[in-house]
């Protein structure tokens, strides 16, 4: 086992000023079908706040949604992604905002979030897959993500420094800081700069 520390773990996060990702968003298991993703509507908002303070036990991350949500240079319409469960109850949460590489447009994939009692049945897996399609088919290039380095590269994620020469704004380590091309492109070399409200220099 690394010393590094675990950039998923919110103690962690709270400390970087980093994106937020729970360390447990549930994989490609059993059940999967059974979750619908979709985009937010404005009737999803307090129910997306509740799963970010559920997934990781502070209001940090929810607070970051909100914030985020009134920032019209970050929000993307309709890259806001939930899941509901077959109740209709919201069990997942995704998200996109815009970044910048070297002022290159990207998006940026945090914070992502299933409720406690969700975890581990494939919703995380099933909105975070939804997402990134819906990110595709609006034209948008490439995604980074701070994230857990056994779970991401699942939907095509990889080591975004040495893989891309995309570099984070702060000291992350490689094997957390992830880069996706979205359309099959080389994705541009340079400093991802996050949008003002992860508070990131």
């Amino acid at each position: 086992m690394s010393d590094t520390p675990d950039p998923t773990d919110p103690s962690e996060q709270r400390k970087r000023s980093a994106p937020g990702t729970p360390g447990d968003l549930g994989g490609p298991v059993a059940g999967i079908g059974a979750w619908q993703p979709r985009p937010e509507a404005a009737e999803d908002i307090p129910a997306v706040r509740r799963v970010n303070l559920a997934a990781f036990g502070s209001a940090d991350e929810a607070d970051l949604v909100d914030a985020l949500r009134q920032d019209p240079a970050a929000w993307l319409p309709g890259l806001s992604y939930v899941a509901t469960a077959p109740d209709g109850t919201v069990a997942a949460h995704a998200l996109l905002t815009r970044c910048r590489i070297d002022g290159i447009p990207a998006v940026a994939l945090a914070p992502c979030a299933v409720l406690p009692e969700y975890q581990k049945r494939g919703a995380g897996g099933a909105v975070i897959r939804a997402l990134l399609a819906a990110a595709r088919a609006a034209g948008e290039r490439t995604a980074v993500v701070l994230g857990h380095p056994a779970y991401y590269p699942r939907f095509g994620f990889e080591p975004a420094a040495p893989r891309f020469g995309i570099l984070p704004p702060q000291p992350w380590p490689d094997e957390a800081f992830l880069a996706l091309s979205l359309d099959g492109s080389t994705p541009p070399r340079g400093t991802v700069r996050y949008a003002g409200a992860f508070g990131i220099e």
